[in-house]
């Protein structure tokens, strides 16, 4: 499983029901690329259905939970901002002194270092903490 793999996954994660074609478009191949891809990480048994969930075995993208504090009230914009960044599966808006709480899935350590910059630096967020996921227990 290569880099592309892992952000096909982490897109299909996200939204399972993406067109082949769209994900090409985010990520720079053609929809007969990503179909072919796609088709592979279903037969090794990765990709298991559509919405898609992934083989607990064959996920190797890094899950991570962040703490944000937003800057401005009301919260939607930032809110709703954070929920469309690439890697990001869920945002929970919580009372209290963190106002959101940010679940994603990433490719790799360099992709969760971009995200976490990218949102530190909007001005709507005053301050975002991450911490990687060791392991699920369910």
């Amino acid at each position: 499983m290569d880099k592309t793999d892992k952000r096909i996954l982490a897109i299909l994660e996200r939204n399972g029901r993406i067109s082949a074609a769209e994900l090409g478009r985010q990520i720079g191949l053609s929809r007969t690329a990503v179909q072919d891809r796609m088709t592979r990480l279903e037969a090794e048994g990765t990709i298991i259905s559509y919405g898609a969930r992934i083989a607990s075995t064959h996920n190797e993208l890094i899950r991570a939970i962040l703490f944000v504090t937003i800057s401005v009230r009301p919260c939607d914009e930032a809110l709703n901002w954070l929920a469309q960044q690439e890697g990001v599966q869920e945002v929970l808006s919580l009372s209290g002194e963190i106002d959101a709480i940010v679940k994603c899935a990433v490719p790799d350590v360099e992709s969760l270092s971009r995200l976490n910059d990218r949102i530190g630096a909007n001005k709507l967020i005053s301050s975002s903490n991450s911490n990687i996921i060791l392991r699920q227990i369910n």
